[in-house]
């Protein structure tokens, strides 16, 4: 019997095409569903894809093909106020002229009224306390071994003062009994103490203080204590530059944390209107460290100030000298103090000092009352009666502390040459 063929079957042109697109179409789908399978593996093994990525000239993210424009978050400005003065330095004459034999108080409140205004309205005040307070009376004591009332702590709250800087060359007058007084007295008070520590861990602290969103490192150190020797098992308790590493160390690690870094000098020459070498030298070590504001204290005159840069390109804003604020000195350079006057920026460009300017003061005094003026608003009539115009007839005119200001300090805009040191800097009233 033959066997059946079978028959060969024939598609038309229309089927076939159809067969085609539908084959077409599966294997889109396929290739569509493996690449989805693929970037679900890529994902899970590599996590996220991370915000920092590549970028290109134009400062745009390459994530993959796809390019994102970057916003940076816009920082509303604002802009803080820091006041800070020079030495604070309590002679017998200045608390025997606080005190009230009546009540047998003390009462220092007055002697800051002329420039109270200033001191509270300013964001940040900040005095420099040459001498320690001691709670015990019979420590109270005038110069060479210093002990101030307590009281003076009270007139410096009611003054408005933000700062109070501990590190000076008479921490240590009375030993480490005028630093615990001092330490224990502003141990529960708002304004911050800087310079002084009461462990350890506070010596290896850094201070900051926040204003209106601007975070500032602060530090204050001395460069000695009138060679009296700290001893080594408390030597944390005071801030001096002969750990200026640690300082300077500090300095590097605050860049990271702050948003600006100021540091209060207790160094230089007494009576000169010039900062000596190693003022200079310390001062561009912090400035090389990032140090952005130095104020200096010590030599009981006022010195230039102004904007100064290092050898290696890096600039502060430089106080040398803010003189004295309080004391009872007898030579009329000596009565002549500053206030620096600082205007501190932040916004998108970062944090920087926009204005910087310095205020001139004087010591003002008679047999027995005390107080700080404002150049500006000292007298003819005051000067006259300075305790000691009669000394120096030249001090009777208000005129002889403004030309003496100037021939310090100079004009604003001025540049000088320090010829003993050889610093060069810039005075201006704005950055």
């Amino acid at each position: 019997m033959a066997k059946r063929r079978k028959k060969k079957r024939f598609m038309t042109r229309r089927q076939r095409a159809k067969i085609k697109a539908a084959a077409a179409l599966a294997a889109m789908v396929l290739v569509l569903v493996a690449l989805l399978l693929i970037i679900g593996v890529v994902k899970l093994i590599a996590g996220p894809i991370s915000p920092k990525n590549t970028q290109d000239d134009g400062g745009k993210q390459m994530v993959g093909l796809a390019v994102q424009e970057t916003t940076k978050a816009h920082i509303e400005p604002v802009e803080i106020s820091l006041l800070a003065t020079g030495d604070n330095l309590v002679h017998n004459r200045v608390y025997e002229r606080a005190y009230n034999e009546a009540t047998d108080t003390y009462d220092f409140n007055y002697m800051f009224e002329p420039i109270r205004e200033l001191t509270e309205s300013a964001d940040i005040a900040v005095i420099n306390q040459e001498t320690m307070f001691v709670a015990d009376r019979e420590q109270i004591s005038n110069y060479p071994a210093f002990g101030t009332p307590m009281e003076m702590g009270d007139a410096i709250i009611n003054a408005g003062f933000d700062v109070v800087l501990g590190a000076t060359n008479h921490t240590y007058d009375k030993r480490n009994y005028g630093v615990q007084s001092m330490l224990d007295y502003w141990s529960d008070k708002e304004p911050l103490l800087l310079g002084l520590n009461k462990t350890p861990e506070d010596y290896n602290k850094i201070n900051y203080v926040e204003s209106k969103g601007v975070k500032l490192a602060m530090f204050n150190y001395t460069y000695g204590t009138n060679g009296i020797t700290v001893p080594d098992d408390l030597c944390y308790t005071v801030n001096t530059l002969e750990d200026e590493d640690k300082l300077l160390e500090d300095i590097q690690t605050a860049e990271k944390e702050a948003d600006m870094t100021i540091c209060f000098l207790h160094i230089g020459t007494e009576y000169q209107y010039t900062p000596s070498a190693y003022q200079v030298e310390v001062i561009e070590h912090c400035i090389d460290s990032g140090a952005d504001l130095i104020i200096c204290a010590h030599p009981h005159v006022v010195e230039p100030y102004g904007k100064v840069t290092t050898d290696a390109g890096n600039s502060a804003v430089v106080y040398y000298s803010c003189g004295n604020l309080l004391s009872a000195q007898d030579r009329p350079e000596r009565l002549l103090g500053g206030l620096a006057d600082v205007k501190i920026v932040k916004d998108d460009d970062g944090t920087r000092v926009s204005e910087y300017n310095f205020i001139p003061v004087v010591t003002w005094f008679t047999d027995d009352k005390e107080r700080v003026y404002l150049l500006d608003d000292y007298t003819d009539t005051l000067a006259a009666q300075h305790k000691h115009a009669a000394c120096y007839p030249e001090m009777a005119q208000a005129s002889y502390f403004r030309n003496l200001w100037n021939k310090i300090v100079g004009e604003p805009g001025q540049e000088q040459e320090m010829c003993d040191c050889g610093v060069r800097i810039a005075k201006s009233n704005g950055a």
